[in-house]
């Protein structure tokens, strides 16, 4: 009796200490989500963040409220979102220059993308275009260039911030191209100021450009990585034009991806990848997605995590190579 009752002792203490771990997710969501997104109402990552949210929200049976955190490249948003409870109801949408470019410009960053965040899942590829003003004295890459050279420091460029894709992208495309460009960090959309002609370049992500373009509010000079988009079939590849510049859109092709704190629970980390991998597999979304020039992916978290890491050495490497520091 003694060791029947030991082993039934035993056997529901492990039970209890296994419970805990299984139920994390039980009942999970009662309560809204709250999402960061870093940047301002708009732009690509809040257009689609907001798309696949609204999805969410139906599927989880809770509102997924957006907050956007705008300026310093992202950084304010990803600083924020690194400190959120780790409870599953604090979420972070955000994209590849915030992940794997910003930390490596700013000197007094407060975040690790590699230790402070978990990845939920990747929800697409998004190429960029480079864009010009309407009334830019050049209309390709290769008139471009031309007029640079002939006029150095001339043409500015917009950014979504210091330490943006955009921002280091422009950079290491102009040292490669032996131009000089003057910047010009947004802390808001500078759509509107490119198609006024406030400001002269803006290499903007195919979500928001396409619909500019095709309304021909501005000129498309060049699409980033070396594939054609659909909806622009007339639009070269940064590639054709150089096959240095962009090889596999390294540089100008960017990634958006839902974060959570690093100490969320695995398994509503595993529930939320089930929801939204859903959701980005239905012809609603994919027809979507692939209307504004994107790739929709929906992957598995760890797959996100080593692509995260393999981004973050790169750019760590051509960031150090540029010598961009930032205070």
């Amino acid at each position: 009796m003694k060791r029947r009752t030991l082993l039934n002792t035993a056997t529901g203490l492990a039970a209890s200490m296994a419970l805990p771990a299984w139920s994390q997710s039980a009942g999970y969501p009662n309560k809204p989500i709250k999402l960061i997104i870093p940047y301002a109402a708009g732009i690509s990552p809040d257009v689609i963040g907001r798309l696949i949210c609204d999805k969410l929200s139906q599927a989880l049976g809770q509102p997924v409220v957006v907050d956007n955190r705008a300026g310093a490249g992202g950084m304010i948003g990803a600083e924020a979102a690194a400190i959120m409870p780790a409870d599953g109801y604090n979420l972070f949408y955000t994209v590849k220059g915030v992940m794997a470019i910003a930390p490596h410009l700013y000197l007094n960053a407060k975040y690790n993308p590699l230790k402070d965040f978990k990845a939920i899942t990747q929800v697409l590829i998004v190429p960029h275009i480079l864009t010009a003003t309407p009334n830019a004295p050049f209309n390709t890459m290769a008139e471009l260039v031309d007029y640079a050279k002939r006029n150095p420091g001339k043409i500015d460029y917009a950014s979504a911030g210091i330490g943006s894709q955009p921002h280091v992208a422009h950079e290491a495309w102009a040292r490669r191209l032996g131009i000089k460009l003057t910047h010009i960090p947004y802390k808001t959309n500078p759509s509107p100021d490119v198609m006024s002609g406030v400001v002269s370049l803006y290499l903007e992500a195919s979500t928001t450009a396409i619909p500019s373009i095709l309304g021909k509010r501005i000129k498309a000079l060049a699409v980033s990585g070396s594939e054609r988009i659909p909806a622009l079939p007339d639009v070269p590849t940064m590639t054709e034009f150089n096959p240095e510049l962009d090889p596999n859109g390294v540089i100008g092709n960017s990634w958006h991806t839902f974060f959570a704190p690093a100490g969320t629970p695995d398994d509503i980390i595993n529930k939320l990848n089930t929801e939204i991998v859903k959701i980005v597999k239905t012809p609603e979304i994919q027809a979507r997605l692939r209307s504004l020039g994107l790739t929709p992916t929906g992957t598995p978290a760890a797959s996100v995590n080593s692509g995260m890491a393999a981004d973050y050495a790169y750019w760590g490497k051509l960031i150090n190579e540029l010598g961009i520091k930032l205070e």
